[in-house]
């Protein structure tokens, strides 16, 4: 990768450029480091830092999402193992969401016939603080589910 040196504070326009991007789409790491980037160049040291903060939060949250959408697509092909491991790649790189990957993790191991593992991520979701009202519904009808379904062979 190159780099250009930019004189300091001759790109207002660009920073106001990639200001207007970010909030278009937040979720865009590549434009928030051409933001900070864009914003050291302009000497604008602590503001370069803090976007700098929030690109590696977002990328690590979206990294988050993309394994469990991964590991959800692998149970669809019937590869368990390999989706359960990226269900804890989830867990390990978002733990900020961690309830959401964990519920789909329990409701993977349910349809690999894993009933007691799931059930104890369900207690382990349930006992956590972060749930949110929406997760704590779902679980709670997961887990009911499981006592009126026998369990498949």
């Amino acid at each position: 990768m190159t780099t250009t040196r930019i004189k300091v504070g001759s790109n207002d326009a660009r920073v106001k450029e990639l200001k207007t991007l970010v909030e278009r789409d937040p979720l865009n790491v590549n434009q928030r480091f051409a933001l900070a980037q864009a914003l050291e160049s302009n000497g604008k040291l602590d503001e370069s830092v803090k976007e700098y903060g929030v690109a590696i939060e977002k990328g690590r949250r979206n990294l988050g999402v993309a394994h469990c959408n991964y590991a959800m697509s692998l149970m669809k092909v019937n590869k368990p193992e390999e989706a359960l491991r990226h269900f804890d790649f989830a867990i390990e790189t978002d733990p900020s969401n961690a309830s959401f990957y964990l519920n789909n993790k329990a409701s993977a191991l349910t349809q690999v016939g894993l009933h007691d593992k799931a059930r104890a991520i369900y207690a382990q979701i349930l006992d956590r603080k972060d749930l949110s009202k929406e997760t704590q519904r779902i679980v709670i009808k997961r887990v009911a589910d499981m006592r009126t379904s026998p369990p498949k062979k």
